[in-house]
């Protein structure tokens, strides 16, 4: 772990901490990508790992306009984006939850947190309905009561829209923000919205200058979090 810790008069003060969900509060990813691969194999797209990498922490909208780009021979462009989108959210949603389970640190973190009054939401680049399944089957659900998806705002991660929303809704300065991502595009979004943040990169993860920018650089990701270093890092003012 890199904690770039400078003692108590140089933490920045936070007032509301926003978790992205998939690979940071939930070891989903390795299930999201057999999920798709399977579903993008009927359309005649052979999604390998290295296609996978390029899509991490992009929102299910951005993936499947790129993916129509991409191989225009494919009749993956022929089914309506929307209609492309929801199929691809149902094969996951009957795929993942017996297969997804949290990390434990990210838990821990969001516990401790709720417990000190700190607002807590989920903004993630998967659907509405995905982020309640998955939160729902992995009894996470009382813990977030905010829930932005990419689908609700005009632009997905590296875009800030999906922060700046869910601080609204969390009734914080986007500023008085803390971002615990784990996608290179997610940790732009939370810098361009002005949010102090952590990286929990997954080891092998493109573009590792691209997580330097962070407060706080979690090397080895989620599963090598150390929630209680996170708690000493920042100075917590719940809701101001």
């Amino acid at each position: 772990m890199i904690d770039d810790e400078n003692g108590a008069a140089a933490r920045r003060r936070v007032a509301a901490v926003l978790f992205d969900m998939d690979g940071t509060l939930l070891d989903s990813e390795p299930a999201y990508f057999e999920s798709d691969r399977a579903f993008l194999s009927a359309y005649g797209i052979d999604y390998d790992e290295a296609l996978n990498a390029s899509f991490i922490g992009r929102g299910s909208m951005e993936m499947m306009r790129a993916l129509a780009r991409s191989f225009p021979d494919s009749p993956l462009g022929d089914v309506p984006l929307e209609e492309r989108i929801r199929l691809k959210d149902e094969a996951y949603s009957r795929f993942a939850p017996a297969r997804v389970a949290p990390f434990p640190a990210s838990v821990a973190l969001a516990k401790a947190l709720a417990g000190m009054g700190v607002p807590l939401a989920i903004a993630s680049g998967s659907s509405p309905d995905v982020i309640a399944v998955m939160l729902e089957a992995s009894g996470l659900g009382g813990l977030f009561p905010v829930r932005v998806s990419s689908a609700e705002v005009p632009r997905g991660k590296p875009a800030p829209d999906i922060f700046i929303e869910a601080a609204r809704r969390c009734g914080v300065a986007p500023e008085a923000c803390l971002v615990l991502e784990d996608s290179r595009y997610g940790v732009a979004a939370a810098l361009a919205a002005g949010m102090a943040c952590v990286a929990l990169p997954a080891p092998g993860s493109p573009g590792p200058e691209d997580f330097a920018v962070a407060d706080m650089v979690v090397e080895g990701g989620a599963a090598a979090l150390d929630h209680e270093a996170v708690l000493r890092r920042f100075a917590w003012d719940p809701g101001a």
